[in-house]
């Protein structure tokens, strides 16, 4: 029988998320392997994939973990040997996996996810000493992936992980024609709740053992400390409690984790997932709500009286709208967009928004904007051409053709107020037309690979 998850706990939550400025989009509960609770934010939706970005790496990491069972590597491989390229420094494949190459964070910057320069930088510390957060790495993760099975890393992931986790056709962004492994999934929030169980379960998913036990428990152990040598150590901060196997450590669990506030919360000991997709610089603030939540179940758990015993019940669904929170979400400190040739007419129960190609990273785009609800537009707006050869040869992955936004605006004292979603992804653009018809267009969480629309494209079919 599932644990109580008292109801006014989930509500307490969704409305500290709503409450506090954490633009939340959709999140998903589960108790001992049951969904109990969920709850998305229109326009965002619980089965609608957007971009997890680093939540990404941990399905690399578990194609590392396949393949270790297969017999086709060992954790203390080379990676150049796997990769054929030259390895002076002795970087492992559990380097990698636990971003101890030893590389700081200025040599990382200069990589630009080419694998050879990683290997072949002479790190600043002995490999295995250090830990520096590194997407580089896991991309040559992924790479080792391809490299070793002939398959993209989401192909060879397919009938090993994702079809027995009930997890759909799902795109991720390739760098170089390789899928990215270090961020790029395009995921919803049901499927990081599937990734949570499994991981919480020790790698067992309906019955079935997908991934190996003992990897699991060397994937969620603390390999790297990361913890500021030069800051104080502060128990409230959940980055400081380690590092595994491209998870991170937390003051209990671990978790899942992305920019911005994509996350799986796995709790073990509590039986406990929260997979979360959401858009905030100041994440900490997620968590934080997700630990009184946690100390809300507990205290369910401790009642006696057989009237706590009824928690909310399996697949409960709750629903708010994003816009009510519009006014309490500003613009990132690097979001400002050149907004010459922006333009936003009325037209009568609602607006025409034109974006310029400083915005969109293509040719301008004009769409309609509701008034009095979310107003949904595909664009035709491809992705910038990435023309670097790839570390290894495999099928082409798709890149991104289209962009899907969902617009709302309302009249107000200081002018016209729009936002348009970035209905694929966690961002969305603040567009400001003031009294005097002045626009201002700026991003409320800047994407991170390229600030323009058009680097958060996607195949037509996953718009669909």
């Amino acid at each position: 029988m599932t644990s109580p998850v008292p109801p006014a706990a989930v509500l307490a939550l969704t409305e500290s998320l709503s409450s506090e400025g954490l633009d939340p989009h959709a999140l998903v509960v589960a108790r001992h392997g049951e969904v109990v609770a969920s709850h998305a934010w229109t326009p965002w939706a619980i089965d609608r994939p957007a971009l997890s970005y680093s939540a990404s790496k941990t399905f690399t990491s578990l194609a590392i973990g396949l393949l270790e069972a297969e017999g086709r590597l060992t954790l203390d491989a080379s990676a150049g040997d796997l990769l054929g390229l030259p390895n002076p420094h002795g970087i492992t494949v559990r380097h990698l996996l636990t971003m101890n190459t030893g590389h700081n964070m200025s040599q990382i910057e200069s990589f630009d996810f080419d694998v050879a320069a990683l290997l072949a930088t002479p790190p600043a510390a002995a490999p295995g000493t250090a830990f520096a957060y590194n997407s580089d790495a896991t991309y040559a993760l992924s790479c080792i992936v391809t490299a070793l099975t002939g398959e993209q890393l989401t192909d060879y992931l397919r009938p090993r992980l994702l079809d027995p986790l009930g997890i759909g056709r799902r795109w991720m962004t390739p760098v170089h024609g390789v899928d990215l492994g270090a961020s790029g999934f395009h995921l919803t929030t049901d499927d990081l709740a599937r990734l949570g169980i499994m991981l919480g379960d020790g790698g067992r998913f309906a019955g079935a053992q997908l991934v190996p036990a003992s990897y699991i428990d060397e994937l969620s152990r603390a390999w790297s400390d990361t913890r500021d040598p030069a800051q104080p150590d502060d128990p409230d901060n959940d980055w400081t409690y380690g590092y595994g196997y491209q998870v991170w450590r937390g003051r209990e669990g671990f978790r899942v984790d992305g920019a911005y506030g994509q996350f799986a919360v796995v709790l073990p000991e509590r039986g406990l997932v929260i997979a979360y997709q959401g858009a905030t610089l100041d994440t900490q603030r997620t968590m934080r709500a997700f630990w009184r939540f946690a100390e809300a179940v507990d205290v369910a758990d401790a009642a006696a009286d057989a009237d706590t015993a009824a928690g909310a019940q399996p697949g409960s669904v709750g629903a708010s709208d994003a816009w009510d929170s519009r006014s309490a979400l500003a613009p990132a400190p690097d979001g400002t967009m050149d907004a010459t040739g922006a333009r936003l007419d009325d037209t009568g129960g609602g607006w025409s928004l034109t974006l310029p190609p400083a915005v969109t990273g293509g040719a301008a785009q004009t769409f309609a904007v509701g008034a009095a609800g979310w107003t949904r537009t595909v664009l035709d707006l491809p992705a910038p051409a990435d023309t670097a050869p790839a570390v290894v040869t495999v099928r082409p992955a798709e890149t991104g053709t289209v962009v899907v936004v969902e617009a709302r605006g309302e009249a107000d004292a200081d002018g016209i107020l729009v936002h348009v979603v970035v209905a694929t992804s966690p961002h969305r653009l603040i567009v400001r037309r003031s009294v005097d018809g002045d626009i201002t267009v700026a991003w409320h969480t800047a994407p991170l690979r390229g600030g323009t629309l058009a680097t958060v494209a996607v195949p037509a079919w996953v718009a669909a």
